[in-house]
């Protein structure tokens, strides 16, 4: 008896039953199928394009179904996905899974597909070979044994992987999909989920900026219906609203975060934090950790819930003379992934710089790692924009005593007040920031990232919209000389 024919006898519940702990497994699990809402809400768009797309049941009989009905006759593809690469064991565990749901659910089941950032070196010829055999088939259709050889050899790829039994029921019902790591990554995901939306006839004509707050919406709605069919009219209702909100999103709200002064701004303030007291530019003094992770962060996170409840704009006109790491912490708070854009006065510049604005590309990042301590558990990360701090930065950390296990230092292609030549570049920066980022972060597996930013206010808010699902941040302040520690963002 399997380990999971074992949990269902012992829940009382058949092993064909919506019941069972296999089918409920993601709906009690919580948290950690990020990555399967991200692949289902991206491919929403390529669904819907199908007239024949019917139904999504997320996290039914497992992971996703959907169904497509067509002159009365309905069929379903399930698919199972994994957020990391399949290896060998895991592979043939996952098609005996397909094979035991085909025979619970007997003729219900048209296809049976994972889906994947990748499959392991040994598993890439199936992958390969039945996608080749598959290819071919309609060219051959009228002489079947052309593609024998082919089949011949595919079969014994099959068998050197131990999966003799599977073969029959690989051929005609098991599909690969691979090549979705960007969906381990929000941002990455929004972008997909973006293009494939606006290639859609109903929305081909939008604004990326209308179609934007979509994204977070059928995320919400996709993890707020786990074991319960989502019907095509209610998907497109969301959409429909959502890109909606993102014509209303084209008005703005006026936010004032006072700082290192406090004074009046045009427009007045729709809404506003006034934090001067905690803070003096002659000395340069900021708050100290306590009071910017217990006060001031829990503020700017109750201020974004009130905006969230009484708003549906998306766009934030940002007036204040503020400290660098209020303008990460505020990015980080209203995220690029739920939609929001800042638009940001940022001298000399005449024109706001705003967080949408397209990306120059190409964009050439420079990335300079340093060793640190055999011993050391995490990532500093130094951002030189306006010039070079990594003396500055290597200094402090060394006086510390709690040397990171690598130094990175990421900078624009030349170092200088006009380093950043506008809203493009700026929006470039952070993202490739953020792309080398999550490469250090998996192939390291830090938990934790020091940051030193010296840059253009504008810039760091920015950033600060970027960092969602990297892990604990520690910011910190220049003090000449040094830093001092200031908020933690956990992302």
């Amino acid at each position: 008896m399997t380990d999971s024919e074992e949990r269902s006898r012992k829940s009382g519940a058949s092993r064909g039953s919506l019941l069972s702990p296999e089918a409920i497994g993601g709906i009690t699990g919580g948290k950690g199928y990020d990555f399967q809402t991200r692949y289902a809400a991206c491919h929403l768009p390529l669904w819907l394009l199908e007239g024949s797309f019917h139904q999504l049941f997320f996290e039914g009989t497992g992971d996703i179904d959907i169904r497509f009905t067509s002159e009365g006759k309905s069929s379903r593809i399930h698919i199972q996905v994994k957020d990391h690469e399949v290896a060998p064991a895991e592979f043939k565990s996952v098609v005996e899974h397909f094979q035991r749901l085909d025979s619970d659910f007997p003729e219900v089941y048209e296809r049976f597909t994972l889906a994947s950032p990748s499959l392991s070196a040994t598993l890439r010829p199936i992958e390969t070979g039945l996608a080749r055999l598959r290819g071919a088939t309609p060219f051959y259709d009228d002489a079947p044994g052309a593609l024998a050889s082919t089949k011949q050899d595919l079969d014994e790829r099959l068998r050197k992987r131990s999966l003799d039994d599977l073969i029959d029921f690989i051929h005609s019902k098991v599909f690969i999909d691979v090549g979705h790591g960007d969906l381990c990554h929000d941002d990455r995901a929004v972008e997909l989920f973006i293009a494939r939306l606006l290639s859609h006839p109903e929305y081909s004509g939008k604004l990326r900026s209308m179609v934007q707050p979509a994204f977070s919406e059928i995320m919400r709605a996709i993890t707020a219906s786990k074991g319960v069919v989502l019907e095509r009219a209610a998907i497109e209702g969301i959409l429909r609203s959502a890109v909606a909100t993102g014509l209303i999103g084209k008005k703005s709200i006026t936010l004032w975060v006072q700082n290192w002064t406090k004074e009046s701004f045009d427009p007045p303030a729709d809404y506003a934090l006034d934090w001067s007291s905690h803070f003096d530019r002659a000395s340069r003094r900021v708050p100290s950790q306590e009071v910017w992770n217990a006060e001031l962060l829990s503020e700017l996170s109750s201020l974004q819930k009130r905006i969230v409840a009484e708003r549906k704009e998306r766009v934030i006109r940002f007036r204040g003379k503020c400290a660098l790491s209020t303008g990460i912490a505020m990015g980080a708070v209203f995220p690029a992934v739920g939609g929001w854009v800042f638009e940001i006065p940022q001298p000399p510049s005449k024109d706001d710089w705003r967080s949408d604005a397209p990306a120059t590309s190409p964009y050439d990042l420079r990335v300079e790692v340093i060793d640190g301590s055999l011993g050391g558990a995490d990532l500093v990360l130094g951002l030189n924009i306006k010039g070079d701090g990594r003396g500055d930065v290597m200094r402090y950390v060394e006086g510390t005593c709690n040397r990171p296990k690598i130094f990175v230092f990421m900078s624009p292609p030349s170092q200088g007040a006009q380093s950043i030549g506008g809203a493009g570049d700026a929006c470039a920066f952070t993202r490739a920031m953020r792309d080398h980022l999550g490469q250090i972060l998996k192939t390291h597996q830090f938990l934790k990232t020091r940051i030193f930013f010296y840059g253009p206010f504008a810039l760091a808010v920015f950033l600060g919209q970027q960092l969602t699902s990297v892990g604990e941040i520690q910011l910190f302040e220049y003090q000449d000389p040094g830093y001092i520690p200031s908020c933690s963002l956990r992302t």
